[in-house]
């Protein structure tokens, strides 16, 4: 009977260490494909969340010398 029942602690500890190999597998992908590239120049199609404000500084020169005239 001993027989029978040893196949599900096997089973779990299948399942865990797949689950835990998945995790590892995942966060080594993230380690090499980060989503945000720190060295990105700021022309390029940015994933950056930080918000140069070059399109704010535009936008202020073009509406300036229409307030001033």
């Amino acid at each position: 009977m001993e027989n029978r029942s040893s196949g599900g602690w096997k089973f779990f500890a299948l399942l865990f260490g797949a689950l835990l190999a998945g995790i590892a597998a995942l966060y080594v992908y993230k380690q090499h494909n980060p989503d945000y590239d720190p060295w990105e120049q700021p022309w390029e199609n940015s994933s950056s969340p930080i918000d140069l404000g070059l399109e704010k500084e535009e936008k202020e020169e073009k509406d300036a010398p229409a307030a001033e005239a």
